[in-house]
């Protein structure tokens, strides 16, 4: 029987270390991909909020006649908004789900949620 001495390879050990390594920067990257990721979808979500403002601001401004209250609910004034001031209502990056309305109406101007302001934790 013949011995190879001189094979070349990675003994199992070598193997055992390379993948404890590797583990170690999945276990590093993973949670700060997720923070990243988090960060993101609250940086939308604020940008959607400062969109659908400002969007009320000139509907508001170009139909004083129209109107002399700001709208109660992001439905009153969907439609007109759509086309008009912006492309499509925007949606929470989390879920795809609407924004909300919970306060606002006559002279007040509204306050704009997401849903999960407990999650997110903003309103405009």
């Amino acid at each position: 029987m013949r011995f190879f001495r001189n094979e070349k390879g990675f003994t199992l050990i070598e193997l055992m270390v390379v993948i404890l390594i590797i583990g170690i920067l999945v276990a590093i990257a993973v949670p700060i991909f997720n923070n990243a990721r988090a960060s993101a979808q609250r940086r939308t979500c604020q940008a959607n909020l400062r969109t659908m403002d400002g969007a009320i601001q000139i509907w508001k401004a170009d139909n004083p006649a129209d109107t002399d209250a700001y709208p109660s609910t992001i439905d009153g004034v969907a439609q007109d908004l759509v086309g008009g001031y912006i492309k499509a209502m925007p949606v929470c990056p989390t879920d795809n789900s609407s924004y909300t309305v919970p306060s606002g109406g006559g002279s007040v101007p509204p306050v704009i949620e997401c849903i999960h302001k407990a999650a997110l934790g903003h309103s405009y």
